[in-house]
């Protein structure tokens, strides 16, 4: 199909997402199951600096989540980073961009899936986590009010639970004893580690630009969602790794239960929660990402076609991909390229940012914090990360320069 065939009523999503339905989001995507698993090696690299660091690692990643907002209120179509790529670098580096992100999706809605199945037991682990693929698929097939409804609705039932974790830890221990708990100080301590460790909890809230083409009021919206979710989540880790850290539950199985046992089953809820709407967040969004790549034409312009403003084709492919993926029992193996790929869209943005000449100051700084932890990771993830972006480049020369498709 050519871009004079579109039809704009088929393949123009319609702005119908609201502020809280960004927040929820945004807080899927960071607030996961780390929550629950990191604490305690976090405490064991750094004891009772553990809340401080989430503080400081908050600090740090802040600046990166200044460049999105910025680009946010400038850019309000669908892609992210891949979009502001696009426009500060051109079309090739829009599409290595967008191609990595999309990747990533795949791998990481294959790998959460799998640990989602892996927390309820069963002893068909691969059958479950396909048949949470396919559900999501349905529910997002139904329309982009009900993708966001079931995100919305996974982050309500994730978050009060942690809220009212959060409110009785701080009546219980104090807010001081919270920030700073005593501990025996550590033999040790691997504060460069601990920081990085922080940091990687922090990622996913560059997924909250990626739908703005679907935001009222995109220019507001948007920005919004991206600091508060960072500063609201930044909060949680502080308080939570606190009241673990002051009743020396981090280094249990379930620290958060084991410090709050009156909370226990809440919280069980709650951790649940947390796996099915990560899996929620990522097949909301991942179909995006190719969606937006044929809406840089860069792929057939069928792929563009909505249904009640989802991406159906693309949520398919997607789909079919993930539980492919899951089935070849490979996802695990390729998680670090999922990890990789949230740096290089915080690290393409960020120089985006500095290129486009906005926000002043704030981009080198988030550039910075993007090379420390590029600089961390290990050499064969790197050559992984190089391979897929060798892919994406041949790709790119095999399809041409196409234009973007005004719809």
């Amino acid at each position: 199909m050519q871009a004079s065939e579109i039809r704009h009523s088929d393949y123009s999503p319609q702005r119908r997402l609201g502020l809280f339905d960004f927040l929820c989001l945004g807080w899927n995507c960071v607030i996961g199951s780390g929550i629950f698993s990191t604490q305690g090696d976090i405490a064991a690299q750094v004891g009772s600096y553990g809340p401080a660091m989430f503080l400081v690692g908050g600090l740090c990643c802040l600046p990166i989540a200044l460049c999105f907002s910025h680009l946010a209120q400038r850019f309000h179509g669908m892609g992210g980073s891949s979009l502001y790529a696009r426009e500060a670098f051109g079309p090739r580096a829009g599409f290595l961009v967008g191609w990595v992100m999309w990747q990533s999706g795949l791998i990481g809605l294959a790998t959460v899936a799998s640990l989602l199945a892996g927390f309820t037991g069963s002893s068909q682990p691969q059958l479950v986590a396909c048949g949470a693929v396919t559900l999501l698929a349905i529910l997002n097939l139904m329309g982009s009010r009900a993708g966001s409804w079931t995100n919305n609705l996974l982050a309500v039932v994730k978050l009060v639970p942690l809220v009212l974790a959060a409110l009785l830890g701080l009546a219980q221990i104090g807010p001081w004893q919270t920030i700073w708990p005593t501990m025996a100080p550590l033999a040790a301590p691997d504060y460069k580690l601990g920081l990085l460790l922080v940091l990687y909890t922090y990622s996913g809230f560059e997924e909250i630009v990626l739908p703005a083409g679907e935001a009222r009021s995109p220019e507001k919206t948007v920005p919004r969602a991206t600091v508060l979710v960072l500063m609201s989540s930044a909060l949680f880790y502080t308080v939570l790794q606190g009241i673990v850290s002051s009743r020396g539950t981090a280094a249990l199985e379930q620290p958060l239960a084991a410090a709050l046992p009156e909370l226990a089953a809440a919280l069980g809820v709650a951790a649940a929660a947390s796996y099915a709407s990560v899996n929620a967040s990522i097949a909301f969004t991942t179909p995006r990402s190719l969606w937006s790549l044929a809406q840089q034409g860069w792929l057939p312009g069928w792929l563009l076609k909505l249904h009640r403003d989802a991406p159906t084709y693309c949520i398919l492919i997607s789909s079919g991909l993930t539980i492919a993926l899951i089935l070849s029992k490979n996802s695990q193996a390729l998680i670090a390229l999922s990890v990789l790929a949230a740096l290089l869209q915080h690290l393409a943005s960020s120089l985006a940012c500095w290129k486009l000449g906005m926000a002043r100051w704030i981009p080198p700084l988030a550039v910075t914090t993007c090379l420390l932890l590029l600089c961390t990771s290990q050499p064969k993830d790197l050559a992984g990360m190089a391979l897929s972006l060798l892919i994406g480049a041949i790709l790119s020369y095999l399809v041409g320069r196409p234009g973007r498709r005004n719809i």
